[in-house]
């Protein structure tokens, strides 16, 4: 019979990058409703977006506060993370969230300042994060660290060379972290969608365009974010303590 109190966070702290928007809201959600109190750190926080998805997650009942952070500068990152340490006691999970696509440009067309925007927020953001947090982890011997890469690590696009080379870096960097950490009770895990409807693109995919390419794919649909909910619970709940340095790769075999 399956243990599902593995798959309980009450009274664990999630911290969530990019937690206002897109996937971040939903992974707020999904470990709020598993009992984690929720800190998010993004730049919207103080707008009326950022407003809206505090709310939204608080809904579920836990404790949910947010932080401005700009994730490509260490003063900030270092900042949210010890004043989210300190106004809940710990941090036990970390999602890095935040992220951009940048220009689909090809790659000599690209300006040298969007390939270092997208690397800045996507990379080194991350980077920044795991090396803030990872520092309490150690010292507590307990800790997961769920990085948000892209099925685009794995397979190059046209077009997209600065969000793929950084997702790509992001699966080496989950993996080198999962090493160095093993000792000290931290799993760090990457979590690499493919496609999901989100507002940013649900006009394309109901596209003529959008459809084509659908069509092409195994299961004929993209996924819905609802169907990333299991996956962070796991990879943040006790029943993946044996599971790190791994790439969980949900896509619906669309990269097939």
């Amino acid at each position: 019979m399956a243990d599902l109190k593995m798959f309980d966070l009450k009274g664990k702290v999630a911290l969530i990058t990019g937690g206002c928007s897109g996937l971040g809201i939903v992974f707020g959600e999904a470990l709020a409703e598993a009992g984690a109190d929720i800190a998010l750190a993004d730049l919207l926080v103080g707008t009326p977006q950022g407003d809206e998805a505090v709310a939204a997650i608080s809904k579920v009942g836990t404790n949910v506060r947010a932080y401005k952070c700009n994730v490509t500068d260490p003063a900030s990152v270092d900042d949210m993370v010890a004043g989210a340490a300190k106004d809940f006691g710990k941090i036990d999970i970390l999602v890095n969230s935040a992220g951009i696509f940048g220009e689909n440009k090809r790659v000599w067309e690209m300006l040298p300042e969007n390939w270092e925007k997208v690397l800045a927020v996507d990379l080194k953001g991350t980077f920044l994060c795991c090396r803030a947090v990872a520092r309490l982890m150690v010292e507590q011997k307990s800790g997961k660290i769920i990085n948000i890469a892209s099925a685009s690590s794995f397979k190059p696009l046209i077009g997209m060379s600065a969000y793929s080379a950084a997702k790509a870096g992001v699966v080496m960097l989950t993996k080198t972290l999962a090493l160095e950490l093993a000792r000290y009770n931290v799993q760090a895990n990457t979590l690499s969608p493919g496609y999901f409807i989100t507002p940013l693109n649900k006009d394309f995919f109901d596209s003529e365009a959008g459809k084509k390419m659908i069509s092409m794919w195994p299961p004929r649909r993209p996924g819905n974010l609802d169907e990333l909910r299991g996956i962070i619970v796991y990879l943040a709940s006790p029943a993946s303590s044996y599971t790190t340095g791994t790439e969980m790769v949900i896509d619906g075999g669309q990269w097939l």
